[in-house]
Parts: structure tokens; C-alpha cells; sequence
């Protein structure tokens, strides 16, 4: 499937779309189905026993062509959620740093959640922030960012920030127009559909609280696919 078909794709899913400080205050805890496999995680690496060693790989590639090291992923790489950010900050020491980190952790607990039972990645890995508008680099992360998801595996992908959506989606349509609900989308190499929200950003909601309760339902509506 070339790019232009996979871009058509994408749009007509999209067009079949079904129809936070006091906000993220967190909950009484369920004993959700990710809590209760909680134990037995890990074994699901028995079924792709090379997820990491090629994870590891690709941030080699990159390594080898841009002399940056960082990581793809982090939290963690079995989980059945994964959250996909747009592009870190200079400076930052993690994916989601400063104040949009900090009501991004405080998003997540109000869920039971937190960055370790969760794997994060960024479309624009950290560290590589200046090369957002090379073209070549862009071509090369759009390749690897497929195929972390393909190797993640997760049942939900939760995508934040406009930038994200433009570059995993292949449209122009915002966060304020996709949020509010669940969506398949796959990669062109995958036969795995995952079930997708789009979710305000941390920054956006910090500079804009008036949005913090629309996230709010979001992250319920997230909470409760995932058995909460």
C-alpha cells in the first residue's frame, strides 16, 4: 500500500467516526483487567520474544545516522496501552516534562494509571527536536514510529497533540475535531487494528483549562475500555 492509498484509508475511517486539577482528583481503584494480569505481564513476551531486541535496533538506526541516543519507548513495552505524543521539548529529561508532565502524570493517575503500566513515545523521539522540518529524517521516523507500534502491540493507542495526529493520521483534522471518540486505525503493516482516542495534549489544557473537563471525559471514557 503506497502512501497516497494508505492516506485515503486513513481519512475515510475517520469520516466513519461512531458516534483538570479538580478534574484529575484520582479515583477509587477497580480492579481493572490490567491490574489483576498485573503479575503475569511479562509473559506476553513469550509471543514476541524479540519486541525489545528490535526496538533496540531501530534506535540504533538512528543512532548510527544522527549520533543521537535516546529511547523510543518509555514505560512499559507490554502494555495493552499506548500513548503517542507529538515532539518534546529541548531540554526535557523525559517524554511529557515540566508542568504539561506533571498534569500529564496527575491525568493519568486519576485513571489508576501511571508512566510504568503505560509504554510513551513521541512522534519526534527526544532529542531529536531540531530535525522536525528536515525531510529526510521525517520520511525515515515515519517508518519507525509504524513499526514501534506494530512491535508495542497495544489494544488502545491514545494519540495527543495536533502535530501527532497530523503525522500518524495523514489529515489535518484537530484534536478539538477528533476527540470524544474511538476510531480503528492500523499501520499499513498491520492487520491488527487498534482501538484509538485522540486526547487533549498537557500544554494545550495548561494554557487552556477551560478544556480540562472535556479531557476529563475522555479519560473516563479510556478508563472504562480498559475495564474500570
Amino acid at each position: 500500500m503506497d502512501h497516497k492509498q494508505y492516506q485515503k484509508k486513513i481519512l475515510l475511517e475517520l469520516m466513519k467516526l461512531e458516534e483538570f486539577n479538580e478534574y484529575f482528583e484520582p479515583v477509587e481503584k477497580i480492579g481493572t483487567p490490567m491490574q489483576k494480569n498485573a503479575t503475569v505481564k511479562k509473559d506476553i513476551s513469550l509471543s514476541r520474544p524479540d519486541t525489545y531486541s528490535k526496538i533496540e535496533d531501530i534506535e540504533s538506526n538512528l543512532y548510527a545516522n544522527y549520533n543521537i541516543r535516546t529511547s523510543f519507548i518509555e514505560g512499559d513495552h507490554h502494555s495493552k496501552i499506548m500513548f503517542f505524543y507529538g515532539k518534546c521539548g529541548v531540554g526535557d529529561k523525559k517524554i511529557l516534562d515540566g508542568e504539561p508532565g506533571k498534569l500529564f502524570d496527575k491525568m493519568l493517575n486519576s485513571i489508576n494509571l501511571s508512566r510504568e503500566n503505560i509504554a510513551l513515545a513521541s512522534y519526534i523521539p527526544r532529542g531529536y527536536e531540531s530535525y522536525y522540518d528536515n525531510e529526510k529524517f521525517l520520511n525515515e521516523i515515519q517508518l519507525f514510529n509504524y513499526r514501534i507500534i506494530e512491535l508495542i502491540n497495544p489494544r488502545y493507542l491514545i494519540i495527543m497533540s495536533n502535530y501527532c495526529i497530523k503525522m500518524l493520521l495523514a489529515t489535518d483534522l484537530s484534536s478539538m475535531s477528533l476527540r470524544g471518540k474511538w476510531f480503528d486505525f492500523n499501520t499499513p503493516n498491520d492487520t491488527n487494528p487498534k482501538k484509538t482516542r485522540v486526547l487533549y495534549e498537557p500544554t494545550l489544557l495548561v494554557n487552556n483549562p477551560d478544556l480540562k473537563k472535556d479531557a476529563w471525559e475522555d479519560l473516563k471514557e479510556i478508563k472504562s475500555k480498559l475495564g474500570g
